[in-house]
């Protein structure tokens, strides 16, 4: 019998199998964006989409916090628990392993609440913001990596809604903070990643589907995984779309 196709747990798993920091952005930048959330001990922190939690644990290692992670991918849920249980930071660190919306958290009941390049988990950028201002306390932080427009009107071999993991918004950069402040979410910082971020974020899932295609060959999602024209649209990202992680003051004007 042959293999069966990845279901999309296993495809994400695979692809971003060497990937430490699952989004366009680097180390530095992100350590910024914590800055300008004003971290501090004895705060609860929760993070929407936390991946493998190598943020939750960069945090947790400097502070006394308490930190939820929600990730509904269980291979990344499990690798957060087993890095978190090595460095011995399972007191500070909760994994919550499901979909986001199942998630109900009290209303300002975090003091910030960060959703990194996840906004899909919570139907999208407007619903996300709703949802994570009813979460975090008035004053309180918020930190969402989002994509925005570089370029208006796209080209045409820009795809409209093409791409189950990035249909590229019509918001530009400007559009996304007013929207932001519209809602009662003032800018505190903005991170942008930059053309080395996207080309470093891209280049591991390029490495990880070729080896994967090596070491399973005849698989059917071989040539899924090493597709010609999702690597031409991974290079377009970096032309046509920027990513930025915002900060925003939550219910002030």
């Amino acid at each position: 019998m042959g293999a069966t196709k990845l279901n999309i747990f296993e495809f994400h798993a695979t692809i971003e199998r060497y990937h430490t920091i699952q989004n366009p952005i680097s180390e530095e930048k992100l350590d910024l964006a914590m800055r300008y959330c004003g971290i501090r001990d004895g705060m609860r922190i929760l993070d929407v989409g936390s991946g493998k939690g190598w943020l939750l644990r960069q945090l947790a290692s400097r502070f006394d916090i308490h930190i939820t992670g929600l990730e509904i991918y269980p291979t990344f849920a499990a690798e957060a628990r087993r890095l978190a249980a090595a460095e011995n930071l399972e007191s500070r660190i909760q994994i919550v392993e499901g979909p986001a919306l199942e998630f109900h958290p009290e209303p300002a009941s975090f003091d910030v609440v960060m959703c990194i390049g996840a906004a899909f988990a919570l139907d999208g950028f407007e619903p996300a913001l709703d949802w994570m201002s009813h979460a975090a306390k008035r004053g309180g932080a918020i930190a969402l990596g989002e994509v925005f427009a570089k370029e208006l009107p796209y080209p045409p071999e820009i795809p409209r809604g093409g791409r189950a993991d990035l249909d590229y918004p019509e918001r530009s950069l400007l559009t996304t903070v007013e929207t932001m402040r519209a809602r009662g979410l003032p800018l505190r910082g903005l991170i942008e990643g930059s053309v080395d971020d996207w080309d470093r974020y891209h280049s591991l899932h390029w490495q990880a589907g070729m080896d994967w295609a090596l070491e399973n060959p005849g698989h059917p999602d071989v040539a899924k995984l090493t597709d010609p024209a999702g690597m031409r649209l991974d290079i377009l990202d970096r032309r046509y779309c920027g990513w930025a992680i915002f900060v925003a003051r939550n219910g002030l004007d």
